[in-house]
């Protein structure tokens, strides 16, 4: 009964049917219990008195009972009723003996049953302290005594009564302000029950306190047994928003054990260690589903209001953190694709750079090399150091970019010159070249490097058939690189062009820079580079703005726009 009042006190309006449900279960256990002891003790006593005294017991348990079944619990009308079962009693069974702890009882659970009043307290103030002063009337007193025992009692009462109404008030009035800033908090709110579950984790685990984690960790299903005795009490609007309810039915409840997965499992398993242990407050970042479907990542932060070491009352706190996880896993994908990155660069590196080595060492310890041989070595030497600078080249770029420093000079280039410099600087085979084309306005260097890029991709990761066409658009001018090679999925192909992009591909042994290097330098130049599949063919198509110094004659042998 202490615990009823105590929430009696601390209660809103939304909990008192709880609390008036509790109050008459209590009330009805205790009766009968009490009724029980009359009954067992005149059996084993033969005391014919103690049967009549378990009349008052089983009459007050019945009226209960009754409120239980026919689900009207009122906790007022229940104790009410137990004092003029009580006053009754005494005048049959009553003594000098009981006559103080008859009177104390009566005033006792009239004032108690006064805190479970909502409406008409003073006419029910009223009613009660007459039936107060009247009840000694029917006792075996005298009439004097009955009257004085009656003032006292109505007085005790009406003082008791008013003590209790001002506690009341005041508690009501901070938890009204508790209730409103529960419901109106911009967070997401919930209250949950988890005295039966964590009951449940003690009936199951009587091992070492340091190895329930462990425990729970090896048995799910321990866990998610645990979990569906959990019951959400209330949550707050922004709860229902965040989740995606149609209302707090949706979420009001027993929760659900199959919610516990192998994603959500340590976020569980960490919530029932922490109130295993006693802790007050603790937090996990834990995967969830709303109410329509949709996966979100909650952080929980968590605190335990309930009195002792139970679990009856834990407000938590949930905020979406779904973005920062995001961010977080692509901080790790970006961490990984420049770990491969700087090992993608060490081996391009590493290639050209033994053959300068091996080469320079060869010409050097060889005096008997000829002129002819000493030429050709020197000219592989300078190839191999041209391929490194191309490296460091894209290098550049890719770091200057970053700072916003990619410096382009616009002057009229000669595409046409520009790209066949570039096949042959590389020695790529080219099954059919553009007759000419147009004359843009660009950067030559940068012109040279967007090229070989396009066309080292090309070589390595293309077909065997590769052709390059070109042509004219308005005030631009279009080269498309082509090859029959198989291409990439539609999902690589989102992220083709960003930095270290090999690591999308899943394309190893490069440094995963050009493609993406030749986009910004194209950008800056005003022009855009684009990649797309036109039937078996992998296009990469280059726009630059065409120079108008000179009329220009759109050129393309086998290719429209």
């Amino acid at each position: 009964m202490s615990i009823g009042l105590g929430e009696t006190l601390l209660a809103a309006n939304t909990d008192m049917r709880r609390i008036h449900r509790r109050v008459v279960q209590v009330g009805a256990a205790a009766s009968w219990t009490a009724a029980a002891i009359f009954l067992v003790a005149g059996f084993l006593g033969v005391n014919d008195g103690l049967f009549v005294e378990a009349v008052g017991p089983i009459i007050a348990a019945g009226f209960m009972t009754l409120l239980i079944v026919l689900r009207r619990e009122n906790g007022g009308m229940a104790l009410f009723a137990s004092a003029i079962v009580t006053m009754v009693m005494y005048t049959v069974v009553g003594s000098e003996d009981t006559l103080l702890p008859a009177a104390l009882a009566l005033v006792v659970i009239c004032a108690i049953g006064m805190l479970l009043i909502e409406r008409h307290r003073i006419i029910t103030v009223t009613a009660v302290a007459l039936f107060l002063a009247v009840a000694p009337l029917f006792w075996t007193l005298s009439l004097a005594t009955s009257v004085q025992l009656g003032v006292v009692m109505a007085l005790a009462f009406v003082m008791t009564s008013a003590i209790f109404f001002i506690i009341r008030n005041a508690a009501t009035a901070l938890n009204v302000r508790f209730q409103t800033l529960f419901e109106n908090s911009p967070t997401a709110v919930m209250e949950e029950d988890w005295t039966k579950a964590l009951a449940y984790v003690r009936s199951e685990y009587t091992g070492r306190p340091d190895r329930i984690r462990a425990f729970l960790m090896a048995y799910p299903a321990v866990v998610q047994r645990a979990v569906s005795q959990a019951r959400i009490v209330r949550v707050n609007q922004a709860a229902i928003e965040l989740l995606e309810a149609d209302g707090p039915e949706d979420l009001l409840g027993h929760r659900d054990g199959n919610k516990v997965t192998d994603e959500t499992l340590h976020g569980f398993v960490g919530a029932l260690v922490a109130l295993y242990e006693g802790r007050s407050s603790f937090e996990e970042d834990i995967p969830a589903l709303t109410m329509k479907g949709r996966s979100i990542w909650l952080q929980t932060r968590c605190v335990n209001t309930s009195p002792g070491s139970t679990a009856a009352s834990i407000l938590i706190g949930l905020a979406d953190i779904t973005h920062i996880k995001a961010r977080q896993e692509a901080m790790a994908d970006l961490v990984k694709a420049k770990d491969e990155f700087i090992a993608g660069v060490s081996h391009e590196l590493r290639t050209p750079l033994t053959a300068v080595i091996g080469l320079t060492s060869e010409m050097s310890s060889m005096n008997s090399l000829s002129d002819e041989e000493r030429s050709e070595l020197m000219s592989l030497v300078a190839d191999q150091a041209v391929e490194m600078s191309n490296i460091v080249d894209d290098l550049l770029v890719a770091a200057r970019a970053e700072m916003g420093r990619v410096a382009v000079e616009a002057t009229v280039v000669d595409l046409q010159s520009e790209l066949e410099a570039a096949i042959e600087g590389l020695s790529i085979e080219i099954g059919e070249l553009p007759v000419s084309t147009p004359s843009v306005i660009a950067d030559p260097s940068r012109v040279r490097q967007v090229l070989r890029n396009l066309l080292t991709n090309a070589e390595r990761y293309g077909g065997s058939n590769r052709r390059v066409v070109s042509g004219s658009f308005f005030d631009y001018v279009w080269l498309e690189i082509r090859d029959d090679g198989p291409g990439v999925t539609s999902d690589e192909a989102v992220h083709i062009f960003e930095p270290y992009g090999t690591a999308h591909s899943g394309v190893r042994g490069s440094v995963g820079l050009g493609l993406s290097v030749a986009r910004q330098l194209t950008e800056l130049m005003g022009g855009s580079l684009t990649y797309r599949r036109d039937l078996d063919e992998t296009v990469f198509r280059l726009e630059l703005p065409m120079s108008p110094e000179r009329e220009q004659v759109v050129a393309s042998n086998n290719a429209g726009d």
